[in-house]
C-alpha cells in the first residue's frame, strides 16, 4: 500500500467529516470468496491459494489521526496559494498543524469546537428524514455498473421509527443530483462536475404504509423491489414494492396490484417474540431467514406460484435473542447468526437441532452483527456490543480465534459491512457515533509514524484504519453502494447520509 500521498488525501486516510477540533482562535476556514461445499462437511478451502493466508491476530486498540493543514489555508486565504508538497513530509501528514483529531468520546475544551475536514469527502450529503430510520437497503438500478461520474443517482429503501404506530412507512427514496464536494480550498479546472458542486442534491420519496416500527428490512437480491421487514408487532412481511420504485423512475408508470393498494405479499406471525435478524439467501431464490428475540430461526421458501412457505419449527441453539444471521454466499444451505450469548453459529439447513459450528467470542457481550465476504467467502466480521469486531476465517473458525480483533470503537457496533468492490475493506458503525473504514491489507508505515510523532491525538492509531464519518447521533446502519465504488449511505436516530471518501482505493494505486 502506498501510503506517500498528497496532505488532503492523507487527512482524508487519517480523518472524517467532524474529525477535527481546532480552537475557535486558531480556526481559519468553514469545512463541516470460494468455499468447498458446505452441505457435507462444513469446511471451508482456499480457492485463491495463498492469496489470504492466516496470521497472527490484529489488535486495533489505538487512537486515530488526521489533520487540517491550517499553515497551507491561511496562506490560501491571504493569496499566497499554500505551502508545496516539498514541504510536507513523504507521507503527506503535516505534524505541525493547528487543532487536533477528534475521536468520539474525547472531552472538548473550553474554546474549541468541532470543524469538519470538507477535503476528506468526494461527496457528502445529508437529509433529515420526518423520523429516525433503524434500517435501510440500497436498491439497484440499472444506471450502470461502477460508475465514477458526478453528478450520482441512488435509490433507497428505508423504514421508520415513529412516536406512534399508525405513524409509521416504508420510504422509497430517489436521491439525485448528488454532485461533488466543492472543497473551499481548491479548484480543479478538470473536474466533470465543477458547475455543481455543493449544490443540494434533490430527494423524491414514495411511501407505504407500515403497521409498526421497522425493525429491520432486507431486500430480495433476484428481485429487490420485494422486501422484507420485521416489525415490533412480532411478525414479519414481505411488500412488493414495485409501484413506489417504479413512480419514482418514472412518475405515473407505477403500476397497480397489492403494491399500489399497499398490501403485504406475505405475513408470519409464528415467532414468539419480536426481532432483528433478517437475510435473503443470494443464492436461492426466495430463501429468507428471519429470528427473534426468542433464540429462534425460521426458515422461509419461495413455493410455486410466487408464494413462500415458512417452516413451523425452528432452528434453535442460541441462549436468548438472535441479533443478526447472514446466508452463505456460495451455498444455498448454509447461514450463519450471531446473538446475545456472545457465540457466532454457522448452520446447515438440514440440521433443526444444533448449529454446525459454535464459536463463543467469550467476551460475555452481545454479539450484534455480522457480515459474510462475497468477495472472499470464508472471510467472516462480527461486531460485538464491548465495541470490539472480529474478521473469522471459516476455515480455521473451529479454534475460535480470530485472525483480526479491533477495539477502536467506544460504544456498541451496530453495523457491519464487507466493500463489494475491495476483498479486504470493512465498513463499521458504532452507537458511539462514528462509521469507521478499514483496509486489513494496510500495514505500520514508518514514515507516516514519523511524520506523527510527538503528536498525542496521533498515537497508537491503527494503520488499518483508513476513513472515520461522524456528524450524526447514534448510528444504526451502513451499506456500500454496489454500483458506485467507494460510496457508502448511513442512518442514524437525526439523520441519512450519503458520502464518498476522497481517499477510496488509493491503496490500490
Amino acid at each position: 500500500k502506498n501510503r506517500a500521498v498528497h496532505e488532503s488525501t492523507m487527512k482524508a486516510k487519517r480523518s472524517a467529516q467532524a474529525a477535527e477540533v481546532r480552537s475557535r482562535e486558531e480556526a481559519t476556514a468553514e469545512a463541516t470468496a470460494g468455499g468447498s461445499s458446505l452441505a457435507e462437511e462444513l469446511e471451508f478451502e482456499d480457492e485463491f491459494e495463498d492469496e489470504f493466508e492466516e496470521e497472527d491476530v490484529v489488535d486495533g486498540a489505538g487512537e486515530e489521526a488526521a489533520e487540517m493543514e491550517e499553515a497551507e489555508l491561511e496562506a490560501a486565504a491571504a493569496g499566497g496559494g499554500g505551502s508545496s508538497s516539498a514541504d510536507m513530509p513523504d507521507d503527506g501528514l503535516n505534524p505541525s498543524i493547528g487543532g487536533r483529531f477528534y475521536r468520539a468520546g474525547d472531552a472538548i475544551e473550553e474554546g474549541e469546537e468541532l470543524r469538519v475536514d470538507a477535503s476528506a469527502y468526494d461527496m457528502l450529503h445529508r437529509a433529515r428524514l420526518e423520523w429516525p430510520c433503524l434500517s435501510f437497503a440500497v436498491v439497484p438500478d440499472a444506471l450502470g455498473e461502477d460508475r465514477a461520474a458526478f453528478p450520482h443517482t441512488a435509490y433507497f429503501v428505508a423504514g421508520t421509527q415513529a412516536e406512534a404506530r399508525g405513524q409509521n412507512r416504508l420510504l422509497c427514496l430517489k436521491m439525485s443530483a448528488m454532485h461533488r464536494t466543492k472543497h473551499d480550498d481548491e479548484s480543479d479546472p478538470e473536474s466533470d462536475d465543477e458547475e455543481g458542486a455543493d449544490e443540494d442534491a434533490l430527494l423524491e420519496c414514495q411511501t407505504i404504509a407500515h403497521p409498526g416500527c421497522v425493525n429491520r428490512l432486507k431486500l430480495m437480491p433476484q428481485a429487490p423491489h420485494v422486501c422484507a421487514t420485521w416489525c415490533e408487532d412480532t411478525s414479519v412481511r414481505l411488500w412488493d414494492l414495485s409501484h413506489q420504485l417504479g413512480n419514482l423512475h418514472a412518475p405515473g408508470k407505477g403500476g397497480g396490484g397489492a403494491s399500489a393498494r399497499g398490501e403485504p405479499l406475505k405475513a408470519f406471525g409464528g415467532h414468539g417474540d419480536e426481532g432483528y435478524a433478517l437475510d435473503w439467501s443470494p443464492v436461492a431464490s426466495g430463501a429468507l431467514a428471519s429470528a427473534d428475540c426468542a433464540g429462534k430461526i425460521h426458515a422461509w421458501r419461495g413455493s410455486a406460484g410466487g408464494g413462500w412457505a415458512v417452516d413451523a419449527a425452528p432452528y434453535e441453539g442460541h441462549v436468548g435473542s438472535v441479533e443478526d444471521v447472514q446466508w452463505s454466499p456460495v451455498e444455498a444451505g448454509v447461514f450463519m447468526s450471531c446473538g446475545v450469548d456472545s457465540s457466532v453459529r454457522v448452520w446447515d439447513v438440514r440440521r433443526k437441532g444444533a448449529s454446525a459450528i459454535t464459536v463463543d467470542e467469550q467476551h460475555g457481550a452481545d454479539v450484534n452483527v455480522v457480515s459474510w465476504s462475497k468477495q472472499v467467502n470464508y472471510l467472516v466480521v462480527s461486531g460485538a456490543d464491548d465495541g470490539s469486531f472480529r474478521v473469522w476465517d471459516l476455515r480455521s473458525i473451529r479454534s475460535g480465534e480470530p485472525v483480526a480483533l479491533f477495539t477502536w470503537h467506544r460504544g456498541p457496533i451496530t453495523s457491519v459491512e464487507w466493500s463489494p468492490h475491495e476483498s479486504s475493506t470493512i465498513a463499521v458503525a458504532g452507537a458511539d457515533d462514528q462509521v469507521t473504514l478499514w483496509d486489513l491489507a494496510l500495514e505500520d508505515d514508518p514514515e507516516a509514524d514519523s511524520a506523527a510523532r510527538g503528536r498525542d491525538d496521533l498515537r497508537d492509531l491503527p494503520p488499518q484504519l483508513y476513513f472515520v464519518h461522524q456528524g450524526q447521533r447514534d448510528m444504526k446502519e451502513v451499506h456500500w453502494h454496489p454500483q458506485i465504488p467507494g460510496a457508502l449511505a448511513c442512518t442514524a436516530a437525526d439523520s441519512f447520509h450519503v458520502f464518498k471518501p476522497a481517499n477510496f482505493g488509493d491503496g490500490q494505486k
